[in-house]
């Protein structure tokens, strides 16, 4: 099957304007309208699209959706910038190798991290979490045609979970298995990302008859059949994907050949 494309992130947030704000001010986003219909942000090949909500979302820790990603450079600078700014902390900033990496909290208090370890500023991946990190990749591999980058989950550090990664266009999909020892970062039961502040993820086709088709015969769960999204202008279905994850399938062509405007 074709390969997928990674297409957008979709936020809950109760004030457009002020998570448009956050995300052009300390990531860098830019603010585009998508399909000349409603404000987006636009993160090099991909986009951070936006929901309005009448109360606060519910948080999103506690599902399999993790935290968005961005790329830095200087760990400590780049930490103390944002603090000084009045970004709320969720995990102050931590050495990895070469770089750092610490969580700040959006304003729906979605979790983002920053890892500099690639040294750039660009939206750089998502993180999620698994209760079987081979069968999530099965997962991706089969409807999505993503392959991993290692064959098989592999130990990290001291063997405390395994973990494995999808690339795709220029994002990483980080997923984390369930560590040996509880932690409390790691929910005992995921809940469904439907409604919380990191919504769902998105991914493109540029045809997703087909793609519906196969995913249907081959028993997952479609949860809103193929249709046109009076908000965003998008075709496109949504199916339940590992460890119900809500995930979109849009027909859409990749960026830069793509016309989103």
């Amino acid at each position: 099957m074709d390969k997928a494309n990674f297409h957008h992130v979709h936020l809950n947030v109760t004030d457009p304007d002020t998570t448009i704000a956050y995300y052009q001010k300390y990531f860098g986003a830019k603010k585009v309208k998508y399909r000349g219909k409603t404000d987006a942000l636009f993160t090099e090949k991909s986009f951070l699209l936006l929901d309005q909500v009448v109360e606060s979302p519910e948080t999103h820790i506690g599902s399999c959706l993790w935290h968005i990603g961005w790329s830095g450079v200087d760990g400590q600078s780049e930490f103390d910038w944002r603090v000084k700014e009045g970004i709320a902390v969720h995990t102050p900033i931590n050495p990895l190798g070469d770089g750092h990496w610490m969580y700040f909290l959006g304003p729906n208090n979605e979790v983002v991290e920053v890892f500099t370890g690639n040294k750039n500023h660009t939206f750089e991946h998502i993180h999620l979490l698994a209760s079987d990190v081979d069968e999530t990749m099965d997962w991706f591999k089969l409807h999505l045609g993503l392959l991993p980058e290692h064959e098989s989950a592999q130990p990290w550090g001291n063997g405390l979970f395994k973990w494995n990664k999808l690339h795709v266009d220029n994002i990483n999909i980080m997923v984390n298995g369930r560590p040996v020892e509880e932690r409390s970062w790691f929910p005992a039961e995921f809940k469904p990302t439907d409604g919380t502040a990191f919504d769902h993820i998105g991914f493109s086709f540029a045809n997703i008859d087909p793609v519906f088709r196969q995913m249907k015969s081959a028993g997952v769960e479609i949860v809103h059949d193929i249709k046109i999204d009076p908000i965003h202008g998008l075709k496109s279905f949504y199916v339940r994907g590992p460890d119900h994850m809500l995930i979109e399938i849009v027909e859409e062509k990749p960026i830069p050949e793509g016309i989103w405007l």
